[in-house]
């Protein structure tokens, strides 16, 4: 073959393998949609990928829930989803066995007595879960909702690793016998003062009309955080838990001027039989039960009173309950309140690898708020478990409660993330509605704890035992068997067996978040 020849077949060759590599190309387009192209995407005959979503759930039942809303919730945020339920009362292990060998779900619930388990806050410390706070930005409803305050007491390290389930910041208040009042001619109490003088009025002026001095001013029970002693702390002015001293340095509030305040107010209390001298070994049911009874004329405690005030009128039907949440102390009117979550959902990188299946994830959580996944989750499904009344409010229907329970109510308690309703219930009694909205009020008084979001290893390690250190002197000096130096020492104790490295610690991570 001569020089000419050998040209023409090589021109040939390269002409084919071009027709060839263009038909592959071709080919190859055809069935891949271009990625940087919605148009394209949309066009494409391939079926859509739908994320597949997995949770470890808390279950606070007997048995799992029903699937029956499942279809329609993967339907309006497109997803498959699966759900691992565990009971409350092996979850925490659970889950530390869990992390421990890696083989966590997408979505992981801790619950807020574990958020600062040690295994938890080690886990978050090492990397092995998202930082998702630079996403949130993205996304406008999860944008909208967050409470700043909420979301800084769910952070670990000043960063936000989890989306927070919402629980009411503070439902402390006051209960009282209205009718009491009224027979004695008395005002509602407005302040410290006023309530010291009803409690007076309650013990000793017969407000039952019976004849006999057998009543006391305040029932309390056997719990210096959800009994009377933090609420009247916090009138008092007393930091919740932690405060801040004039230096700008953390210091327990027992090692405030206004914790002593409210312990001499306490044993003032006790000394003239005001509150019923047996408070140290009342629980909460039978401090209950006791006003019910008539035994006493206040609780201080939590203000959601229906049942009690339906149980007493049961007993006595002119017999009348009142609520109140402001108290006016010498810092204005203050009242104790918690971090307002009950948990934290967490994202594991072990098993969500990518950017990209992060925000799949985070989308799912989005698209929970929107108004047809939120009504879903908290109401159920129209004409199985409500039906909407004229003015569009939810009416339940009455006899479908215990469906309700097995279908609706485990995924309400588990997957509401943000406490928002697009629909509200239509049949909330009148003392429902004052309850909700004093609860709503409390939000606007309600003191937070600053070191809520806060680690501090020897507090993880011996915060139990010398927690008790400080209630028990508590109650020794309301009960007049230690004085104002003997509490002082019982302080001590407390700090030197741990209590002073829980404040440094503290206060180191609280300069390095700040600053």
């Amino acid at each position: 073959m001569g020089i000419d020849g050998n040209k023409s077949w090589r021109r040939r060759l390269v002409q084919t393998c071009l027709f060839a590599l263009i038909t592959v190309l071709t080919a190859s387009c055809s069935l891949q949609p271009f990625a940087g192209s919605k148009d394209n995407v949309t066009k494409s005959d391939g079926p859509a990928v739908i994320p597949e979503l997995s949770f470890m759930l808390v279950l606070n039942r007997n048995d799992s829930p029903a699937d029956t809303i499942i279809p329609e919730l993967q339907r309006l945020t497109n997803t498959k989803l699966t759900f691992t339920w565990v009971p409350d009362n092996i979850y925490t292990d659970k889950m530390i066995s869990a992390i421990t060998s890696g083989t966590l779900p997408k979505a992981v619930q801790v619950k807020a007595v574990d958020v600062k388990h040690p295994s938890v806050v080690n886990s978050v410390r090492s990397g092995l879960f998202w930082e998702i706070g630079p996403y949130l930005k993205d996304f406008p409803l999860m944008s909208k909702f967050a409470n700043p305050i909420i979301m800084n007491n769910a952070s670990y390290f000043g960063k936000t690793y989890g989306i927070y389930w919402e629980r009411p910041r503070s439902r402390q208040g006051i209960q009282y016998r209205k009718d009491w009042l009224e027979r004695l001619h008395l005002a509602e109490p407005k302040s410290i003062n006023d309530m010291y003088e009803v409690l007076k009025a309650f013990t000793y002026r017969d407000p039952d009309g019976n004849g006999k001095q057998d009543t006391y001013g305040l029932i309390d029970r056997n719990d210096l955080v959800y009994g009377a002693f933090d609420n009247l702390a916090s009138y008092f002015g007393a930091p919740n838990n932690w405060g801040l001293d004039a230096d700008g340095k953390l210091i327990p509030d027992f090692m405030t001027v206004e914790y002593r305040d409210t312990m001499k107010f306490m044993k003032k209390l006790y000394d003239e039989k005001l509150i019923n001298t047996d408070f140290t070994i009342t629980s909460k049911v039978q401090q209950e039960e006791r006003f019910v009874q008539g035994e006493a004329g206040m609780m201080i405690s939590n203000i959601v009173y229906s049942s009690v005030r339906n149980r007493l009128q049961k007993m006595n039907k002119a017999a009348e309950v009142e609520i109140t949440n402001r108290i006016q102390g010498p810092k204005g009117e203050r009242i104790w309140g918690g971090s307002g979550f009950g948990g934290l959902f967490l994202f594991p990188k072990s098993s969500i690898k990518t950017e990209s299946e992060l925000r799949e994830v985070l989308s799912f959580f989005e698209k929970l708020l929107s108004e047809d996944a939120n009504n879903l989750i908290t109401y159920g499904l129209p004409d199985r478990h409500y039906k909407l009344n004229e003015n569009k409010s939810v009416k339940v229907f009455p006899d479908t409660q215990s469906i309700r329970e097995q279908e609706v109510e485990p995924y309400t308690n588990a997957l509401r993330t943000f406490d928002i309703r697009y629909l509200q219930l239509g049949e909330l009694s009148e003392q429902q509605e004052k309850t909700q909205r004093m609860i709503d009020d409390t939000t606007n008084i309600v003191v937070n704890d600053p070191t809520t979001a806060l680690f501090s290893p020897t507090q993880a390690e011996k915060g139990s035992e010398l927690h008790s250190i400080i209630t028990d002197a508590t109650y020794q000096f309301i009960l007049g068997k230690i004085d104002e130096l003997g509490f002082s020492k019982e302080v001590d104790k407390w700090r030197q067996n741990g209590g002073n490295q829980i404040i440094q610690e503290l206060n180191q991570e609280y300069a390095q978040i700040n600053k």
